[in-house]
């Protein structure tokens, strides 16, 4: 009878909506990312940055990426999942905003 009770109370207080709704996580930026040259030309450089910060660099390419090769960087202090890239190859340069919290992955292509 008491379980019949209790039952009763938790099927009633989950319909009038009293019972919390699990709490979705917060994405989290990731602590390094995988960056994809699918060009032909080497990549010379490539940056990243926070949106509100961009002349603070978070990640830096080491050195020359040859084309159809890839590489991990490591993020150092990211907060936020919006940071900026900046890249340059041997015959173009450009940048652009990325999301990185659902995926840590940057391929760059012709």
């Amino acid at each position: 009878m008491f379980r019949a009770f209790l039952a009763g109370v938790a099927l009633a207080l989950a319909a009038s909506g009293a019972v919390a709704a699990p709490k979705a996580k917060k994405p989290r930026p990731p602590a390094a990312i995988e960056i994809q040259n699918e060009r032909k030309v080497k990549l010379e450089s490539f940056t990243l940055a926070a949106t509100n910060k961009p002349e603070k660099v978070l990640a830096k390419l080491a050195k020359p990426l040859d084309g159809g090769a890839k590489t991990k960087l490591k993020i150092a202090r990211a907060k936020g999942c919006a940071f900026v890239a900046t890249w340059k190859f041997e015959d173009a340069g450009d940048q652009a905003e990325v999301d990185l919290c659902n995926d840590p992955k940057v391929v760059l292509t012709d």
